[in-house]
């Protein structure tokens, strides 16, 4: 016997999927695990900010 979909708890019997009933939920669901990206970049301290051009080194 198969679990149910992990987010929406439907059935998955022609899932590929151990945990996921279909492709949307699976998305719905990583999109609740990932962090939100800080989308002010002006509010960060001078710490916070990389200066990648000043590190970048020819290989």
């Amino acid at each position: 016997m198969t679990e149910p979909c992990a987010v929406c708890g439907a059935e998955r019997a022609n899932s590929p999927s151990d945990y996921f009933c279909s492709d949307q939920c699976q998305r719905d669901w990583h999109a609740r695990q990932v962090v939100p990206l800080v989308s002010d970049v002006g509010t960060w301290l001078p710490s916070q900010q990389a200066r990648p051009a000043q590190n970048w080194r020819a290989a």
